[in-house]
């Protein structure tokens, strides 16, 4: 309980005093800095977005050209209306626009319908199709069909399908966190709430702040150790208590002491740990500053690398050379 109400009391310091303390000194030091990094990385998330949009025209439409995809983006950028307006007009009547559909559509062959699979899975997904199972590509490749080329499911599986056969059961899900979360904040609040209790215990009412915290940030492990915490504090256990119930009370006393002493080294890591109580802060200052300009010397040259990448799709083309004149072979 000692050393459980020490670490506790070492991370109320550190989220007190240690982080606010921090934050603002850190405002008023690197203030520009700190707006340079956010306007670049909003530039920077424009120029992305703006490419992704290029290559997703290229894909679903089927150009070739990054120029033309660009050209059609920024069209639809400049003029959305009008693009609205061109989703939602009324088709033509339905013989002409069958006709219409027929007209249009072409055949894929498998090949070419492999070649576009995996550069959806390449761009789209972020996935490289050498590293997947048979399984899975085949799986992933007849849902592609389905779904984005229009593929009849019915004419069943792939050829080298190999279909695994279903659990006769599905087994009970886990219970998620955030049930976790729940159960143990109504059991605190029956034992901590104000209007619940006639004393007014300081101790009770701080234990109280923070189950209010901890059940605002979800955080599991102190309200394990709340818990466990006030199962001491209230002297639950005697000679009705068993064996097995006080060696519970102690192993999850033990859990939430471990866990909480891998949260304060994870803090140690953090440089505001201690902040408060720094009398020097010249050391931080200089290694915070360094990484800070390393972090925006590295956003502005994304930035110039995405920026030179659009200028060659406005660039204007270059003129073709005329080819040379053939000599003319004379016989002597």
């Amino acid at each position: 309980m000692e050393r459980l109400e020490k670490a506790r009391a070492e991370w109320r310091r550190f989220e007190r005093e240690d982080q606010p303390a921090f934050q603002r000194w850190k405002a008023s030091t690197f203030g520009p800095l700190l707006s340079r990094i956010r306007e670049i990385e909003d530039l920077v998330r424009a120029k992305e977005k703006l490419v992704m949009e290029v290559e997703q025209e290229m894909f679903f439409s089927g150009t070739r050209s990054y120029r033309a995809a660009y050209t059609r983006v920024q069209k639809r950028r400049d003029h959305p209306d009008a693009d609205e307006e061109a989703r939602t007009k009324t088709p033509p009547p339905e013989d002409d626009y069958a006709r219409f559909e027929e007209d249009e559509e072409e055949e894929l062959d498998e090949f070419t319908q492999e070649l576009l699979f995996e550069e959806f899975l390449r761009t789209f997904l972020g996935m490289n199709p050498d590293r997947m199972s048979d399984r899975q590509y085949e799986k992933m490749f007849a849902d592609f069909k389905a779904k984005i080329l229009g593929h009849d499911r019915s004419e069943g599986p792939p050829p080298n399908w190999r279909a695994e056969p279903e659990p006769d059961f599905a087994p009970e899900p886990p219970k998620s966190p955030k049930d976790r979360v729940k159960e143990l904040y109504r059991l605190l609040v029956r034992r901590l709430h104000p209007d619940m209790r006639a004393d007014s215990n300081t101790e009770v009412s701080s234990l109280w702040h923070e189950v209010q915290e901890a059940y605002a940030t979800g955080n599991v492990e102190r309200l394990e150790m709340l818990l466990a915490f006030t199962d001491i504090q209230s002297n639950t256990t005697g000679d009705h208590t068993s064996l097995f119930q006080m060696r519970s009370v102690l192993a999850e006393l033990r859990s939430a002491f471990k866990a909480l002493q891998r949260t304060l080294q994870s803090a140690k890591k953090d440089p505001a740990w201690n902040f408060a109580r720094q009398n020097d802060r010249s050391k931080t200052e200089s290694r915070l500053r360094r990484e800070m300009e390393t972090t925006l010397a590295w956003h502005e040259d994304q930035l110039r690398q995405l920026e030179a990448l659009v200028e060659q799709w406005t660039a204007p083309k270059k003129g073709r050379r005329p080819p040379k004149a053939k000599q003319e072979e004379f016989s002597y």
